[in-house]
C-alpha cells in the first residue's frame, strides 16, 4: 500500500471512529429528551461508522492481529495516552482549569491501571510486552 493511501486510510479510520463516538452521544442525549427518532437515527449512524466503515477499513489496513501482538499494540497505545493525558492535565493546570486538568489525571490514572491489566492479561498468555507500564 502507498504511503499516501495509508495515510488516507488511517484518517478515514479517525474520522468514523470520532464521528460513531459523537453520534453516540448525541444519540443519548436525544434518549434524555425522549426524542427517540432522533436518538435512532443519531444511532443508526454510529453503529454504521463503528461495525461497517471502520470494520472495513480496520480489515484493509490489517490492524488486529493475534491475540498477543493485539495486546503489545493496545498497551502501546494506553501507555502513549496515558503520557499524553498526563501533560495535558500539567498545561491545565498551568492555564488554570482546574476541573478539565482534574478529568485529564483522571482519564490518566485509568489508562494507567488499564496498562496494568493488559500487561497481566499478556504475561498470562506466556508473553511480556517490550514496555513497562508507566505509573499515574
Amino acid at each position: 500500500m502507498s504511503p499516501r493511501t495509508k495515510q488516507n486510510l488511517e484518517n478515514a479510520m479517525k474520522c468514523d471512529a470520532m464521528e460513531s463516538a459523537t453520534y453516540s452521544r448525541f444519540a443519548a442525549h436525544a434518549r434524555m429528551d425522549s426524542d427517540w427518532e432522533l436518538a435512532r437515527v443519531f444511532q443508526d449512524s454510529a453503529d454504521c461508522d463503528r461495525t461497517e466503515h471502520f470494520a472495513r477499513e480496520a480489515a484493509l489496513e490489517g490492524l488486529v492481529e493475534d491475540s498477543p501482538e493485539n495486546l503489545r499494540n493496545a498497551l502501546d497505545a494506553e501507555t502513549t495516552e496515558c503520557g499524553m493525558y498526563r501533560q495535558f492535565a500539567l498545561e491545565a493546570a498551568d492555564d488554570g482549569d482546574l476541573s478539565v486538568a482534574a478529568e485529564f489525571d483522571n482519564i490518566c490514572r485509568q489508562k494507567a491501571g488499564r496498562c496494568t491489566r493488559l500487561e497481566a492479561l499478556l504475561a498470562d498468555m506466556g508473553f511480556h510486552s517490550h514496555i513497562r507500564t508507566v505509573g499515574a
